[in-house]
């Protein structure tokens, strides 16, 4: 082996990085899955959703993969344009997630007059603190974003600079201005916000990835069918869902204990699915290219 062989030579630094990245944001959600297989094998609690898995054993696992996997969709960047702001926007909403917990049925001597839902009221001011750096860290990362950005403002990158910070402005506003609605509502808007950006990353790469010609593991034709496939399935899952509780809160049906948990799990391995994909595709990719 000699360092004249291009095949032998090791990759640069900067494209293993990028490898390696790529990978613990799909290593991170099948950690999140292991860890609430485990807890359902050794006979824990049964909750009805994965976010409810917050409250068990897994806890841990739980806000340690969503955290990591933000800072993560940030700084891959995708293809120019709409594919790389919808991923930053995908990094910024899934910490809230993590942090701010799914409701629980507690009941109104809990949660106060008119209420079932609440989070307990012991982790309130964790909750609190948790978002309240999340909000303050969010003014020098966006003024880093505009900083770094200010010379390449093509309408993408305007776009997605002035939507990451009229969402940031409606997060602090909606946190400050209206703690008990964020407390309930915060998790879940979150979470179906970032499955419905990472659909839409998934479709645009199912038409950019056709620009290729060649790529590992599958055709890019193939991976334009499969991404589509994904994005599809991760819409009409959400559809679905939403459906599903109005039909059930207007008392037309009851959905089973446990849908919510189907629900995620099919778009949380939809998600990884795509992500190992993505990674596949763009395996040989230069990092200073992207």
């Amino acid at each position: 082996m000699t360092h004249d062989d291009p095949g032998a030579a090791m990759p640069d630094p900067a494209r293993l990085t990028y490898r390696y990245l790529r990978v613990s944001v799909a290593v991170m959600g099948l950690l999140l899955l292991v860890g609430i297989g485990l807890d359902v094998a050794s006979g824990g609690e049964r909750f009805g959703s994965i976010s409810g898995y917050f409250y068990s054993p897994v806890r841990s696992l739980f806000v340690g993969a969503l955290v990591a996997i933000g800072p993560a969709l940030i700084a891959i960047k995708g293809r120019p344009g709409w594919e790389d702001m919808l991923l930053d926007l995908a990094g910024m909403v899934i910490p809230v997630v993590a942090l701010v917990p799914v409701p629980r049925e507690l009941g109104q001597a809990i949660c106060g007059a008119g209420a079932e839902r609440c989070v307990p009221p012991d982790l309130v001011p964790a909750v609190v603190n948790n978002v309240t750096a999340l909000a303050l860290m969010g003014v020098p990362v966006l003024a880093f974003a505009w900083w770094t950005g200010r010379r390449a403002l093509g309408t993408s990158a305007l776009a997605g600079l002035l939507t990451a910070t009229g969402a940031y402005l409606v997060l602090v506003v909606w946190f400050w201005g209206w703690r008990a609605t964020f407390l309930v509502a915060a998790h879940d808007v979150a979470a179906i916000a970032f499955f419905l950006l990472t659909a839409a990353v998934a479709w645009i790469n199912g038409r950019g990835v056709q620009t290729r010609i060649t790529a590992r593991v599958l055709t890019p034709m193939r991976y334009a069918q499969a991404y589509r496939v994904i994005a599809a399935v991760m819409v009409a899952t959400l559809v679905a869902a939403v459906v599903g509780w109005i039909l059930d809160s207007a008392g037309v049906w009851t959905l089973p204990f446990g849908w919510v948990f189907v629900v995620e799990a099919i778009l949380l391995a939809a998600f990884i699915v795509f992500w190992l994909l993505q990674t596949a595709e763009n395996w040989d990719q230069e990092a200073t290219s992207l």
